[in-house]
């Protein structure tokens, strides 16, 4: 997985105002799982993708391409 991906993962639960504990209780994984993920070491299924969407209320393309984020700034 991209560094991006797990810098935006961070992002969304960071201002969801939810820990990493708090996070991985919603997604059923352990904590160091989801640390793992914001820090690029470890890959994310498409089903976990579209459950962190939800969860963080987020565009699944928000998480995956640069070109969606930079496209929703302007």
């Amino acid at each position: 997985m991209s560094e991006f991906t797990g810098k935006k993962l961070k992002e969304a639960r960071v201002k969801n105002g939810l820990s990493q504990d708090e996070a991985a209780n919603l997604m059923n994984v352990a904590k160091r799982a989801i640390s793992e993920m914001e820090a690029g070491k470890r890959s994310i299924s498409a089903d976990e993708l579209a459950q962190f969407s939800r969860i963080y209320n987020v565009d699944v393309r928000e998480l995956l391409f640069v070109e969606f984020t930079e496209a929703g700034d302007e």
